[in-house]
Order: C-alpha cells, then sequence, then structure tokens
C-alpha cells in the first residue's frame, strides 16, 4: 500500500527478552527481540544473537542461557542491557540487586514475567546475528503482568521503527 513507509517486518509487535549468560566467571544480559519457539516437541527456539557482541562470545565458550521474558514496567533497563556494550560495561554490577544468580553463572532479571533455561545447540550464520538453536531444559512462570514488546519500546522512543 502506498501510504504504509514502515518496513513489513515491523509491523507485527513482539516480545522483548534479557538473554543472561556466561563464561569464565563473569555473566552478562542483553536484550533479544529475534526469539521464536520452532518446535513443541522437544520445545526448542530459535535466538538471534548480535555479532561481535558478549553474549556471543559467552556463548561460544559456555552454551547455556537464560532467557528472561521481560515485563512492560522493566523497559528501563533497555538503555543498559540494549545499548551498552557487555565487552565495555559490567553490566551485572550496573544492575546490582535487580538481577539474582541463580546457578551456572546466569542472573535472573528481577521482574521478568518469565523464564526458560536453555542449552544452545548449533547456529548459522545469517548476517548481522548468528540463528541459534536453543533446546528448553526447564521454565518457570514468575508473575503476572504486561509484556514489554517492541510497540513499547517505540512509544518510549528507545527503538525506531
Amino acid at each position: 500500500m502506498p501510504g504504509i513507509r514502515i518496513k513489513p517486518w515491523n509491523r507485527v509487535d513482539g516480545p522483548v527478552y534479557s538473554l543472561a549468560t556466561s563464561a569464565d566467571g563473569k555473566g552478562n544480559l542483553n536484550i533479544c527481540s529475534y526469539v521464536t519457539p520452532i518446535s513443541m516437541k522437544p520445545k526448542r527456539f530459535i535466538i538471534g544473537v548480535y555479532k561481535d557482541t558478549k553474549t556471543l562470545a559467552n556463548l561460544e565458550a559456555n552454551p547455556i542461557g537464560l532467557l528472561n521474558f521481560m515485563a512492560k514496567d522493566q523497559a528501563d533497563h533497555i538503555r543498559l542491557l540494549g545499548k551498552k556494550s557487555g565487552h565495555s560495561i559490567d553490566k551485572i554490577a550496573k544492575l546490582g540487586d535487580k538481577i539474582e544468580h541463580v546457578g551456572d553463572g546466569l542472573f535472573l532479571l528481577k521482574g521478568a514475567i518469565a523464564t526458560l533455561r536453555l542449552r544452545f545447540l548449533e547456529r548459522m550464520d545469517c548476517g548481522d546475528h548468528w540463528a541459534w538453536l536453543a533446546h528448553v531444559d526447564s521454565y518457570e512462570n514468575l508473575r503476572e503482568a504486561p509484556p514489554l514488546t517492541l510497540d513499547e519500546l517505540k512509544k518510549l522512543k528507545l527503538i525506531l521503527a
């Protein structure tokens, strides 16, 4: 349609997650929006991980993670987790009491609506991201709250459409 200027892939709203990873005793959290369930049995997801990031380095060394489903009231974490590099800033230290260590060097983002403990199996080069196949080892629902979505980040001017 001639009047629609938004890119097709930005027209449909989607959830926002934070992926916790760890390697060499150092944890990190980032923002993920390229997350798609891909299989029911076994439960698996495809997760896009930006190249040249601390998250990618962690997964290459230790292919496990904790996917935090973010709530709408957690949008204030986007600037730190999505716009700063774990290579240059210690996000774990910056988050302080807003996270909880849950073992294996992984951190729960307090206030998340759910978590998935993941085992990353293989990856495919997709341009500026790697698409990782991740097996869900366990999950937990934590609270009832509206999810954080891409539309909410657009409204808050934290991302561009």
